[in-house]
């Protein structure tokens, strides 16, 4: 069993899982592996040309994570006892990282008699909304988005929101140098820098969702997502001026506007334990938190 380092060159291989068998967790969308797959350390094994394995390092010590297997059957018993092997010939705790609600009975019935180790975080949950809450901002509860986007358009009566294409990349640069400027940059911010710059490098063939939203040139926010379950779209960036009130929520909706009738749901990631960004996810109000968690296998 030899796991690679996932490249770009290796997107035929991933369109046979994903997003067809995507789960919704927005770290499984192909954009998400792709842009963010190396400096997360994700590496990937086939296996019997039916499933998808996908191993992650999470901290220092560079002991591997595996995602749950990805594929259209149940995964075999065999699969599991080769990831078993491998854990105990490499030295290293068998862990498992996946959604919740998926994980724990599978692990049960895949390592009967282990005791089960749930490492849960939930700082590290995906909010899920529904995508016609952004489409149409109904209710009361979003009285405050409709009147921020009222304010951005009257600011900016001509912006407008257009599908990325490729001619706009080097407006996009100043953009986000703008945009970057602006804030001290630490490892993840370079990180999420850099990934951008990948997508947008890669834009015309990976099958990514985005667009920006712009007024006589001026480019006033950036957005682009992928799908990380046939009906949930993940939203990976979004980017916008704050010197424009409302911009952000216009961005929002705009791009929400723009998706196909399939995107029922979207997974605006995770808050990371940060007060401000959850009370930005949690304004927007979920529909419900996709819980994920890492489980540890102890054998007996």
């Amino acid at each position: 069993m030899t796991f690679s380092e996932l490249t770009f060159s290796d997107l035929p291989l991933l369109k046979k899982y994903l997003p067809q068998f995507g789960n919704g967790d927005c770290d499984l969308s192909l954009i998400s592996l792709l842009s963010r797959g190396v400096n997360s350390h994700i590496r990937f094994f086939e296996y019997d040309h039916s499933f998808l394995v996908l191993e992650r390092t999470l901290d220092e010590s560079n002991n591997p994570v595996f995602f749950m297997p990805i594929g259209q059957q149940e995964t075999p018993k065999e699969l599991f006892e080769l990831l078993q092997q491998k854990a105990l010939s490499e030295n290293f705790a068998l862990k498992f990282f996946g959604r919740i609600d998926l994980i724990e009975q599978t692990l049960t019935q895949a390592y009967p008699g282990a005791q089960l180790i749930v490492e849960n975080n939930p700082d590290r949950w995906d909010y899920i909304y529904a995508c016609s809450d952004f489409v149409e901002l109904p209710g009361s509860h979003f009285h405050s988005k409709r009147n921020f986007i009222k304010r951005f358009f009257k600011a900016c009566p001509q912006a407008r929101f257009d599908v990325y294409t490729p001619d706009k990349r080097e407006a996009c640069h100043a953009f986000l140098d703008n945009w970057y400027a602006e804030r001290e940059m630490n490892d993840s911010l370079l990180q999420e820098r850099a990934a951008i710059e990948s997508v947008l490098s890669h834009w015309e063939e990976l099958p990514v969702y985005g667009g920006i939203l712009h007024e006589n040139g001026r480019i006033l926010g950036l957005t682009y997502g992928a799908r990380s379950a046939p009906d949930i779209l993940s939203v990976h960036i979004e980017k916008a001026t704050r010197e424009v009130p409302g911009a952000y929520p216009a961005l929002s909706q705009a791009f929400a506007q723009s998706l196909p009738l399939c995107i029922e749901f979207l997974n605006r990631e995770e808050d990371l334990g940060i007060p401000g960004l959850r009370k930005a996810k949690q304004d927007w109000h979920p529909v419900t938190q996709l819980k994920k968690a890492i489980v540890e296998i102890r054998l007996q």
